[in-house]
């Protein structure tokens, strides 16, 4: 019932994800999240950490792209600090946002790692494209209204699944 909110992977954070499982997977690139995935609620740039995992991922050849439903001034300061193409108010769930990352990144979305913190936007969406999915536990509780909303939903789902 659950199966399409369920990641394929999940890991603790971005800097604990077995990368060359993916790599054996045939993942050669990332549409990635920002909020409480890369960093915490509305941060404003990454930091030193990020930037080295980011190009961790260059290094190895991945491809990158960061698709957000936050408004595009904050996601385009957030993306330029770490150099990473993005489209902003990308619709996540809908397939729009995934599809123009797989473009811009000329990658088919079977190739295309989605990682993010939300089933019901970034796991969700990646699964309905048959992307591999990646979940990553929050940053931080600091959430808005909405999205705490969701989550007790979501640890529903997740107990099922993992005893999270």
């Amino acid at each position: 019932m659950f199966k399409k909110f369920l990641p394929q992977i999940y890991a603790e954070s971005i800097y604990d994800i077995n990368l060359s499982e993916l790599e054996e997977r045939g993942v050669r690139a990332f549409v990635l999240d920002i909020d409480n995935t890369l960093a915490p609620y509305a941060a404003p740039e990454g930091d030193e950490r990020l930037r080295g995992w980011i190009a961790l991922l260059r290094e190895r050849g991945f491809k990158l792209y960061i698709a957000s439903n936050n408004d595009g001034e904050r996601v385009e300061r957030f993306c330029v600090s770490i150099d990473v193409p993005y489209i902003a108010k990308a619709g996540k769930p809908l397939s729009r946002g995934f599809m123009k990352a797989c473009e811009i990144m000329g990658v088919a979305p079977e190739e295309t790692g989605v990682i993010g913190d939300q089933l019901f936007t970034d796991i969700y969406g990646g699964n309905r494209l048959n992307m591999p999915t990646v979940l990553v536990k929050p940053i931080s509780d600091a959430e808005g209204k909405f999205i705490k909303f969701k989550r007790f939903f979501e640890r529903i789902i997740l107990k099922n699944r993992w005893g999270c």
